[in-house]
């Protein structure tokens, strides 16, 4: 595998929050020309284009513009033609040194290949990204001649914008390479590094491909749902499959095809067990999560949650690296920097893809037994995020996602006539933070990991409105009703020991499990991340009550009416407003206190995708199989709809995996393994 210099885990963390998108760019000049668009659309036209049929263009010159990143401000300066980019450059020295600024070289490179401001990006580096396509947005209009206060306006055409488009055509001529292979897999993440391991497991000549260098490939997910592992059968806390499909199905409102969910819960045991011993050889814990039963629970909670037990040494592709050391020990070959162009097909069959080299080179890939599309979802895509879940974009305020998740795969599914879920959703967890003057929606707010903890919540009428402790999207759908879809979380100086008693589930746990298996983030890593957004201004701090309601902007008399009342509740110990549980209640007394606005969530990933049938084969318009073509992880579709269980820690990630392994299994069957 490729060496990658190692960092602390928290380091790590601290990096890949500020590679965090926001969805503030979406891209009105190229809408433009897809849409027809406004009067100003038409006005700009595609600054990023380059010239046709010899037309000018630019004036020459060197233009240089900057955009807020997580860290700093971001620098892009370009030196044009009347007809094309000659010279780009990324000055990002504030950022990030292992994520933002060491992204800058292959970003300006990118602006030089696309010729424009419409580049990838760097995974886990997209906050940083977004910085640069603003920034080259601006230096384009710039030598166009065009008004950039014209940049990122009229809403309506970002809803209306063709984010399918056509198939793109590629010439026989133009491909400069066959290659045969009995399974073909596309992406190196929690779904395809699964398939590509369990396609060379049983003996088939498999290739994984992946968009990006190894190095900023999207890794594996910490946590993964199974039932029936080895693990929750020797510890007793094992899960009736039948309960958990119902549970699946109901939060769905019976979208979760219960042939998938079938399949999940007799398949995801055994892929736990295997990903157990393949850590386990590679020097890693990958350990069951139990927690304490609470009878009085407004939500049900399952111990379905296996988790990476890590220690010091933490970097995105961590895990990748032991599943892929793994297969690569077995046969498989991997290709980085290769993109899918589009799928093809001998008369009904997916047989292949196109794929396009980092040197422009076009290849064609012949797969015997079938093409897995493991790509990832959307939510880096704001052209099909507006489109298609505006509604998503309106709860976000920090976009988490990984930079690949662009709709590559599923777009190429439906140009092949795959059938697309018919609701679309999105993983957003409520931990996104604005400044205390902001409000409404706001697209570059910060991570803010105890926004799921069931502290105080309360309106900017200084309010309580609800009951803390819901799922996550849960309390975004409820701040919907508020004034500006904005609320504030409050705290005071005893709430290490107050998360503590809260002792929540899945990955806002911030304490070791009843079994002692390690949270994903522990109280140190988040008292780093509080003491950060302390020194930016978007926490708050006060010795006073009555200061603090005038720092975070809220009536004093009210506020302090409402804290008062809340303590109250504390000390009966029964929550009659709006029956939270008595161990997530807690007392606001220990000076100083602290407060963070939040206005929408943290995205981390789109739910919905192509349709696919319990083979994992994607599904026909007409509602038949494709033969050759399978589709895992967050582009396949009919599992989740609405909103995200995010009581069953890793249902996610977990079923990624395990339908990832099945269509390995399935694929190199289909090619006489």
């Amino acid at each position: 595998m490729a060496n990658k210099d190692k960092i602390s885990r928290s380091t790590f963390i601290k990096g890949l929050a500020a590679g965090a998108a926001s969805l503030a760019t979406f891209g009105i000049l190229e809408v433009a020309d897809k849409a027809g668009g406004s009067s100003a659309a038409k006005a700009t036209a595609k600054a990023g284009a380059s010239a046709a049929g010899g037309e000018s263009v630019f004036t020459p010159g060197t233009y240089t513009a900057s955009a807020q990143g997580m860290e700093s401000e971001v620098t892009v300066s370009i030196t044009v033609d009347e007809k094309s980019i000659l010279e780009a450059s990324v000055t990002a020295d504030g950022e990030t040194k292992e994520i933002g600024q060491a992204a800058a070289p292959t970003l300006a490179q990118q602006i030089l290949d696309v010729q424009s401001e419409n580049i990838d990006g760097v995974s886990g580096a997209t906050r940083t990204t977004d910085a640069v396509r603003k920034a080259c947005e601006n230096c384009l209009a710039q030598a166009k001649g065009i008004d950039v206060s014209l940049l990122g306006s009229d809403k309506e055409e970002k809803v209306n914008v063709d984010w399918l488009g056509e198939e793109p055509e590629i010439a026989e001529a133009d491909i400069k390479e066959k290659v045969e292979c009995d399974v073909l897999v596309i992406g190196a993440g929690s779904s395809g590094a699964f398939a590509a391991a369990a396609a060379a497991e049983l003996g088939a000549k498999t290739i994984l491909i992946e968009k990006f260098k190894h190095d900023m490939a999207s890794g594996i997910r910490d946590t993964f749902a199974a039932v029936g592992s080895s693990q929750q059968k020797a510890d007793g806390h094992d899960v009736d499959p039948k309960k958990y499909v119902r549970y699946l199905r109901d939060w769905s409102q019976g979208y979760t095809s219960p042939a998938l969910a079938k399949a999940f819960v007799e398949n995801s045991g055994e892929l736990i067990d295997w990903y157990t011993d393949v850590l386990k050889q590679g020097g890693m814990d990958f350990a069951h999560e139990i927690d304490e039963e609470n009878p009085d629970a407004n939500y049900e909670v399952m111990d379905v949650g296996h988790s990476v037990q890590y220690t010091s040494e933490y970097y995105e592709q961590l895990t990748l690296d032991k599943v892929l050391d793994y297969a690569q020990g077995k046969g498989l070959e991997v290709r980085y920097e290769v993109t899918m162009v589009k799928l093809i097909k001998d008369g009904e069959r997916v047989c292949g893809i196109i794929a396009k080299n980092s040197d422009d080179t076009y290849s064609q890939y012949n797969a015997k037994g079938g093409v897995i599309v493991a790509t990832g979802g959307y939510s880096a895509n704001d052209d099909m995020m507006n489109a298609l879940q505006p509604w998503s974009v309106e709860q976000t305020c920090i976009n988490y996602s990984k930079s690949g998740s662009k709709g590559d795969g599923i777009k190429a599914c439906l140009w092949a006539g795959a059938a697309f879920d018919n609701t679309h959703s999105a993983m957003i967890f409520d931990r996104g933070a604005v400044k205390p003057d902001e409000s409404g929606k706001v697209d570059d707010g910060k991570l803010f990991w105890m926004g799921s903890q069931p502290f105080l919540k309360v309106n900017l009428a200084g309010k309580r409105f609800m009951n803390e402790f819901q799922p996550y999207d849960y309390i975004l759908h409820t701040a919907d009703t508020q004034k500006d879809h904005t609320y504030i979380t409050v705290w005071d100086s005893s709430w290490k020991d107050d998360v503590a008693q809260f002792a929540t589930h899945g990955c806002s746990r911030l304490i070791p499990h009843a079994n002692g298996t390690l949270p994903v983030f522990d109280i140190p890593t988040v008292e780093g991340f509080n003491k950060e957004l302390l020194e930016q201004g978007y926490i708050v701090e006060a010795d006073s009550i009555e200061e603090l309601a005038e720092k975070i902007g809220v009536p004093t008399d009210t506020f302090t009416k409402t804290v008062e009342d809340y303590n109250d509740i504390v000390d009966a110990g029964e929550d009659m407003e709006f029956g939270k549980e008595k161990n997530h209640l807690s007392k606001l007394d220990a000076a100083p206190f602290y407060a963070a606005r939040q206005a929408g969530g943290y995205l981390i990933c789109t739910l919905d995708g192509i349709k696919i049938d319990e083979s994992m084969r994607a599904l026909s318009t007409a509602g038949d199989p494709i033969e050759g073509l399978y589709v895992c992880g967050d582009c396949s579709g009919n599992y989740f709809s609405g909103s995200y269980p995010n009581m069953l820690s890793g249902c996610a990630a977990g079923r990624s995996a395990t339908f990832g392994r099945l269509c390995g299994k399935y694929a190199a069957k289909e090619a006489g393994f």
